[in-house]
């Protein structure tokens, strides 16, 4: 699989994350156990850690938009 299938891969899932509730609590789930990881890995590699949790940040902030984008503003 390249890496532009997980691109779209990742896209969808943010869009179906409003009507399943218990894969948006599984993302949360999710990124929570992230920031503590890249927390514990910021001793060994600061600036690795601080750009995966900033990319982390960022499609957090942005899951909104794309939403409305994909789904044409029907949520």
């Amino acid at each position: 699989m390249t890496y532009e299938w997980l691109i779209v891969a990742a896209i969808v899932l943010v869009a179906v994350l409003p009507m399943i509730k218990w894969l948006r609590r599984l993302l949360w789930a999710f990124s929570v156990a992230f920031f503590a990881m890249m927390i514990v890995h910021m001793q060994h590699n600061p600036g690795e850690a601080t750009l995966a949790l900033g990319a982390m940040g960022g499609g957090l902030l942005l899951a909104r938009p794309v939403r409305r984008l994909v789904l044409g503003g029907m949520l």
